[in-house]
């Protein structure tokens, strides 16, 4: 266990000391924050006139959908010391110490973990006193859960992040990589657009996504309160109309993922990636 927490103390230390791999790590936030500020902002509040609150909610709803992404986004930029390991021969030096496949893997994986749990809880405090401060309603334990929903969010992140990583062994490769990811995240798990914007096809590929489960339970965690706030006093259908275009409701077909269906199909997922992790890591 010693040689585990050694090599993700190592990793987390690399990570952190560059400043450069930390701010482009948070790219993807980044694009999202400054398109919502400048475009999206306006655009979407308008869209829904006469109805107070709904600045607050839509500040909600996309802060939920960035504490979502900031836990993959930054894995990612946290492994690029991994990729750099494996071009520069320094893995060779891991993989002949006693350590075992599943050691090998875990050392990266805890120290992405660590990497993407601290981002996420920063980047979730950010946004919770930021709508706070505008006066966003919150609850206690929509909080709560929120901080506790950024400990699977950043665990299932690292070994999905970690296992494609082990497919790229030079730094441009990854850095693609990294790249269309940043990208692709946004539009995936329904920030750049809402998810009801989206052809239906697109719709179902986003819902059987992990990383759009957790955006949706983010949302309903951190944003439900503004929700009820706005539509507290409307027919109860144009709360489940919005509720599946905005993202807070995800189905695959005509059944909705309820939290415990989200929760065990994102746990089978995780563990499958870190059965291919182990396997790639066994074959070299």
């Amino acid at each position: 266990m010693k040689t585990v927490l050694a090599l993700s103390k190592r990793n987390c230390l690399c990570f952190f000391r560059d400043r450069a791999s930390v701010v482009f790590s948070l790219m993807a936030a980044l694009i999202v924050v400054m398109l919502y500020l400048l475009f999206l902002r306006d655009v979407m509040v308008s869209s829904y006139p006469d109805m107070p609150g709904m600045d607050n909610l839509v500040d909600a709803w996309v802060l939920s959908g960035i504490v979502g992404i900031v836990s993959v986004t930054t894995s990612a930029g946290s492994l690029q010391i991994m990729v750099e390991d494996r071009a520069g021969g320094r893995i060779e030096d891991v993989l002949v110490t006693p350590m075992g496949p599943y050691r090998i893997a875990g050392g990266y994986i805890l120290g992405t973990f660590a990497v993407g749990l601290t981002m996420g809880a920063v980047v979730l405090a950010v946004s919770t006193a930021y709508l706070a401060a505008t006066g966003c309603p919150l609850s206690a334990g929509g909080v709560l859960s929120s901080f506790l929903l950024t400990v699977p969010s950043a665990l299932s992140g690292s070994i999905v992040m970690y296992t494609l990583s082990t497919f790229f062994r030079t730094n441009g490769s990854f850095s693609g990589m990294f790249t269309v990811v940043s990208v692709m995240i946004g539009f995936v798990a329904g920030i750049y657009m809402p998810v009801g914007s989206m052809p239906s096809a697109m719709q179902a590929v986003s819902s059987f996504v992990p990383v759009s489960q957790f955006c949706s339970l983010f949302r309903q965690n951190l944003a439900g309160d503004a929700l009820e706030n706005v539509f507290g006093g409307l027919p109860v259908e144009k709360l489940s109309e919005f509720r599946t275009d905005m993202g807070f409701d995800l189905h695959i077909g005509d059944v909705l993922l309820d939290p415990v269906t989200m929760a065990v199909y994102i746990a089978a997922v995780t563990a499958l990636f870190f059965a291919i992790a182990v396997a790639m890591v066994k074959r070299r």
